[in-house]
C-alpha cells in the first residue's frame, strides 16, 4: 500500500526527546475547547417574537449546573438582510449591522418534507398553496431549502437552493401524487361501518360482524398501519441523518394528515365501545409506538434538527375523514383517535424546539411562526471542554425575569466525538455536496466483478499527498496513522453501514526523498448491487485529528 506524498524536511525531537511529527494540517487537541450555540424562540402570549432582551436577562444551564454565558447575540431579518445585503454601488458606507455582525451567521437549512404516504390529497394541495408562500417570502440569505417527498420511497426532489422559483416547482409537482393513505381510510371506514351495523343488530353488509371477527379485523388493521408507520419513521430519520453532517441551524416542516401513537387506537375503542369489551385493549401496550417516537426526537436532536409539523387534515370533529359521522361513532372513541394522530406531531415539535400546527383549516399563522423561528431569535453561547466522547448534555435556559415569556429550545445538546462528527459527514455527503477536501483525496473506481448474488465487487483505490499527514520518526521511519470511513448509497436512497478501516502510512528514512514526489494509496473493495451507486469517503489523521472528503459516482458493472 505504500507509497509516498511530498512533505517537508525531518523534524527535530522536542526538548523532553519526544518525537515532533511533520507534515499535516495543524492538530485538533484531545481535550477541545468549542463553543455551543442555544438558538433560543423568546415569544409573548399571542406567540409575537420579544424583543429588548439582553446577556443579563438569561440564564443558562447545562445538566443542571448555571454555565456563563460567553457569546450573546440578537439575531432579526433586518440583522440578516443588512449582513447579507450588497455593498452599495455609490461607495457609502455600508449598514452597522454588516460591519459588525454580533455573531457568526450559520446558514440556515430548511427541508420541506411532503409525506405523500399519510397525506391526504386535498388537504396536502390546500397546504402546499400557503407553504408555496411561504417559500416565496422567506427563501433569502442565508437560508436554503430542499424538497422531500415520501411515498413508500424516499424522493429527494430539489436538493438545497436559494432558488424560489425551483423549490415551488418542485413542491408543484407534489399535487398528482397519492400514498397509501386513502386505502387505509378506506379500510378503516369499512370497519367503523360493520361494528356500527354489529350494534344495531343489522349485518347490511353481509360479512361476519360477531365480536371474534371484528376483533381480528382490527387486529389486522393495526398491524398493517404499524407497519406502513416504521417505514414512515425509518425514511424521517433517514432524512434527519442526511442532515447530520451539514454545519449550519437545521429545520425540517413535515406536512402530513398525522401520525399514530399507537396503530389501531380509535377502532379498539370503538369495538370496546360496541360490544362492552375492553379486553381488545390488552393490545394497547403492544402496539404502543411512543418509544419510537422518542428514538425518531432523539435522532433529530443528535443532528441538531428542529422538527416543524404540519397537520394538513385542519379541523376535524370526528378525527379521520369526512363522511365518517355518518357511521354513528362514538364520540369518546372518534375523540380518542384523533388525538392519538396529532399527539405524535406535538411530541415532536416539542422534544425538538420546534413547532407543531395543529388544528387549523389555515396554516398561514402557524407558517408566519415557522418563519420567525427563522430570523428572530435569541443566540446564547457557552464553552465546552469535549473529552472527545459522545454524551447527551441536558439544556435549561431561564428568563427570570419574566415569566410569562415563552422560551423554546433544544432541551437536548449531544456532544460528538471527533470519530462520530466524521461518520455524520461522510453519510451526508451520499445526498448533499460537502466541500471539504484539504487532504487532497482523489478516489478512483475500477472494474467490478461479479459476486455473491446480485451484487459485485468495485475495488477502488484513495490517494492524498503525504505532505498532507503528519508523520512521526519512529525507529528509522517515518511513521503516521489515517482512519477510514467508507459509504454508499444507491439513487433511490438505499445506503450502506459507514466502514471504519484503520491504515498505517510507513516511509523508510532512507526513502523519504523520494517518497516525497509521489502519492500514498489506499486500496479496498465495496460490495455493490447493479445500478447506480454513490460512493463517499472521510479521512481522519490521528495525530492532527483533521479530515478530508471526497465522493463519485460509480456505474456497476
Amino acid at each position: 500500500m505504500i507509497i509516498g506524498l511530498s512533505g517537508q524536511p525531518a523534524a527535530a525531537q522536542d526538548e523532553v526527546g519526544a518525537p515532533t511529527p511533520i507534515g499535516g494540517l495543524g492538530f485538533v487537541d484531545e481535550v477541545e475547547v468549542r463553543v455551543v450555540d442555544v438558538d433560543v424562540f423568546v415569544r409573548d402570549s399571542a406567540g409575537r417574537p420579544v424583543t429588548g432582551l439582553d446577556r443579563d436577562d438569561f440564564r443558562l444551564f447545562q445538566d443542571g449546573k448555571d454555565v456563563p454565558i460567553s457569546n450573546f447575540a440578537v439575531l432579526s431579518k433586518e440583522v440578516f438582510r443588512s449582513v447579507f445585503s450588497p455593498a452599495p454601488s455609490d461607495g457609502a458606507a455600508a449598514p452597522a449591522a454588516a460591519v459588525a455582525s454580533p455573531i457568526e451567521i450559520r446558514p440556515i437549512f430548511v427541508v420541506l418534507y411532503l409525506d405523500n404516504e399519510n397525506l391526504r390529497p386535498m388537504d396536502r394541495n390546500r397546504v402546499l398553496r400557503r407553504v408555496r408562500s411561504f417559500v416565496t417570502e422567506n427563501l433569502e440569505a442565508p437560508v436554503q431549502m430542499m424538497v422531500v417527498s415520501y411515498q413508500r420511497s424516499l424522493d429527494v426532489a430539489q436538493p438545497f437552493t436559494d432558488d424560489s422559483r425551483a423549490v415551488n416547482d418542485a413542491l408543484r409537482g407534489m399535487t398528482r401524487m397519492s400514498g397509501g393513505v386513502i386505502e387505509r381510510d378506506n379500510a378503516r371506514r369499512a370497519i367503523i361501518a360493520d361494528l356500527q351495523e354489529a350494534k344495531e343488530g343489522t349485518g347490511a353488509s353481509g360479512r361476519d360482524q360477531g365480536p371474534a371477527a371484528m376483533r381480528q379485523r382490527i387486529y389486522q388493521y393495526a398491524d398493517e398501519e404499524a407497519n406502513n408507520l416504521s417505514f414512515t419513521l425509518g425514511a424521517l430519520r433517514q432524512t434527519i441523518a442526511m442532515l447530520s453532517g451539514i454545519e449550519g441551524r437545521k429545520s425540517l416542516v413535515y406536512v402530513s394528515s398525522g401520525l399514530p401513537m399507537t396503530p389501531g387506537l380509535g377502532l379498539m375503542q370503538e369495538y370496546a365501545a360496541v360490544f362492552d369489551d375492553n379486553s381488545v385493549m390488552a393490545n394497547r401496550s403492544i402496539l404502543d409506538r411512543s418509544r419510537t417516537f422518542q428514538e425518531l426526537a432523539a435522532a433529530a436532536n443528535a443532528q441538531q434538527v428542529s422538527l416543524y409539523t404540519i397537520d394538513a387534515e385542519g379541523l376535524n370533529p370526528v378525527g379521520g375523514g369526512d363522511a365518517e359521522s355518518a357511521y354513528g361513532r362514538d364520540p369518546v372513541a372518534a375523540s380518542s383517535a384523533e388525538k392519538n394522530f396529532k399527539d405524535s406531531l406535538r411530541y415532536l415539535a416539542d422534544a425538538t424546539g420546534g413547532l407543531a400546527i395543529i388544528n387549523t383549516n389555515d396554516v398561514s399563522a402557524g407558517l408566519e411562526k415557522i418563519a420567525a423561528d427563522l430570523f428572530d431569535y435569541y443566540s446564547l453561547g457557552y464553552t465546552l471542554k469535549s473529552a472527545d466522547r459522545d454524551r447527551v448534555h441536558r439544556l435549561t435556559v431561564e428568563v427570570p425575569g419574566h415569566p410569562k415569556y415563552d422560551l423554546r429550545y433544544r432541551r437536548r445538546f449531544v456532544e460528538k466525538s471527533r470519530e462520530t462528527t466524521i461518520q455524520d459527514r461522510v453519510f451526508s455527503s451520499l445526498m448533499v455536496d460537502v466541500d471539504d477536501n484539504p487532504m487532497e483525496l482523489e478516489l478512483t473506481p475500477g472494474r467490478p466483478e461479479p459476486a455473491a448474488g446480485a451484487h459485485w465487487g468495485v475495488p477502488l483505490h484513495l490517494s492524498f499527498p503525504l505532505e498532507r499527514v503528519a508523520l512521526l520518526e519512529i525507529g528509522g521511519d517515518y511513521v503516521g496513522r489515517v482512519v477510514l470511513f467508507i459509504g454508499a448509497q444507491d439513487l433511490q436512497g438505499r445506503s450502506s453501514e459507514i466502514q471504519r478501516q484503520e491504515h498505517e502510512v510507513r516511509i523508510p528514512a532512507a526513502d523519504y526523498e523520494k517518497a516525497l514526489k509521489q502519492r500514498f494509496g489506499i486500496d479496498f473493495k465495496l460490495l455493490l448491487e447493479e445500478g447506480r451507486q454513490r460512493v463517499s469517503v472521510g479521512l481522519m489523521d490521528e495525530i492532527t485529528r483533521r479530515a478530508s472528503y471526497n465522493r463519485i459516482v460509480v456505474t456497476v458493472p
